[in-house]
């Protein structure tokens, strides 16, 4: 039996895009501009589940006849199988490489006859396929995701290719430091939880995937049971629901279970440093964190104006330490990321060789500030209206909007946490930032990684942490 259950919030105009500049500009709590922007809220839309247990938001807007297609599979990289990494995100890209009888070049040659677009890819929680079309070819769109999502034929000569070029962009990240760094600061931080490898996988384990995984996984993960389809544009929704019950209701599948195992907080207590010596390099990149929040934490909002404080943007205390009064590096960052079994929180920046230390330094420094000054009020209030101005802008397009209800569904947050999204960032207060810093943001028990000349700045890394130095070379 289909449920169906109709949610009603009113959108504010077009033109509460014109009260957000000056929002940011006026004096915390100033009530006509704050009123005016806390009631930004999700247009109507209503929510149907499939018999085979598909769950489907509905949203008609009407500014342009264009209409967003976003499909969310709860199959991300956390399901890889162990040496086979990579796996989800080779699905993912296969999907349009040949489908219900078409082959990859005809798939393509159908959307873009509609002058639409289709793209999949995989994330560590879920994979996504996401369109954009004219509304007359909704149900044209529909077919196609019915058949890249229901039958996918993985033609072996498109597999080969599609590998070809995920181990070339494999590759590609080792002349990247900045990724490079990145991702082995996350993989070194989240050690064997299935969150710890990229993404992509590394070429040994894309190089042991073979065809039949990718049939595997599919049939094993890619289920109604759990998936989340959004259409957002200017459409009929009785005639979109009968087109996606046409397309997607003989979708089939089990259950999927998804009791990953929480990414538990790691301290290490005088500091871990990791040293990935190349000694070609003049700069070198910083990585200082630790693992943090999920997605579904309670501190969300004070964690959203701290990290703001501390690296959220060009006037953060990072960057103006770093950056504008001493020249150490063009830019500096804190960073949060947030998945369903757990996050990391980690300082993102680099430097000249020459000047490693005193930027490590610096950047301690002010995550040590945060965590036992309290932030003042002036400053405060300066990221909040800055957080809570930027918002309304989230919500501006079908995308957006289709990214949302999926994003809500998916970690089961409610539409409150859009409908209160300013109120709440505005409620924050200085000993609630102070908090969630000290519990989240870490110093003397944090990870930081250095991909760097260790030869040449060894002399600088006296009594930073407890050292281990691996070789560019021995690193895949």
């Amino acid at each position: 039996m289909e449920e169906k259950i109709m949610i009603k919030t009113y959108l504010l105009p077009a033109a509460v895009a014109m009260f957000v500049a000056a929002a940011c500009a006026m004096p915390h709590g100033t009530s006509a501009g704050a009123a005016e922007l806390k009631n930004v809220t999700l247009p109507p839309f209503e929510e149907h589940t499939l018999d085979n247990g598909l769950r489907v938001f509905i949203m008609e807007t009407r500014e342009v006849p264009l209409v967003t297609v976003r499909l969310l599979v709860p199959a991300g990289s956390a399901q890889d199988a162990p040496g086979k990494e990579g796996v989800a995100n080779l699905t993912a890209r296969m999907l349009l490489k040949g489908a219900g009888g078409r082959t990859a070049e005809e798939i393509a040659e159908y959307i873009e006859g509609m002058g639409g677009r289709l793209e999949a890819e995989a994330d560590r929680d879920y994979t996504l396929l996401t369109g954009d079309f004219m509304s007359r070819d909704l149900g044209s769109a529909l077919e196609i995701v019915g058949d890249v999502i229901l039958r996918p034929e993985f033609p072996e000569g498109e597999y080969e290719r599609e590998k070809s070029i995920v181990s070339a962009e494999i590759r590609g990240i080792r002349e990247n430091p900045y990724y490079f760094a990145t991702e082995r600061f996350v993989e070194a931080l989240a050690g064997d939880h299935p969150y710890a490898h990229p993404v992509a996988g590394s070429e040994s384990s894309i190089g042991a995937v073979n065809r039949d995984d990718l049939v595997s996984f599919h049939g094993d993960f890619y289920s109604p049971h759990g998936a989340i389809l959004a259409v957002v544009g200017d459409v009929d929704s009785k005639k979109a629901l009968k087109s996606i019950k046409k397309e997607l209701g003989a979708w089939k599948g089990t259950p999927v279970s998804r009791q990953l195992p929480k990414l538990g907080e790691q301290r290490f207590p005088g500091r871990r440093v990791i040293i990935i010596d190349k000694p070609d390099v003049t700069q070198s990149q910083i990585r200082i964190g630790n693992i943090a929040a999920g997605r579904g934490t309670p501190h969300y909002f004070q964690l959203e104006v701290a990290n703001n404080v501390l690296g959220g943007g060009f006037t953060s205390r990072l960057m103006k330490e770093i950056r504008v009064l001493r020249g150490l590096s063009y830019g500096a960052r804190s960073l949060q990321q947030q998945f369903e079994a757990g996050g990391v929180f980690y300082i993102v920046t680099f430097t000249k060789n020459e000047s490693l230390r005193e930027a490590i330094d610096v950047a301690l420094d002010e995550v040590r500030k945060i965590r036992e000054i309290p932030v003042g009020e002036e400053e405060l209030e300066s990221n909040e209206r800055y957080i809570s101005g930027l918002f309304p802008f989230e919500l501006e397009t079908n995308g957006h909007l289709a990214y949302w209800l999926t994003e809500l569904a998916f970690y089961g947050l409610g539409t409150e946490f859009v409908e209160n999204y300013r109120s709440r960032i505005d409620a924050v207060e200085s000993a609630g930032v102070q908090e969630v810093a000290e519990k989240y943001f870490h110093v003397d028990d944090c990870m930081i990684l250095l991909l760097t000349n260790y030869e040449g700045v060894k002399d600088q890394l006296e009594g930073l942490g407890r050292i281990e130095v691996i070789p560019f070379e021995d690193i895949e």
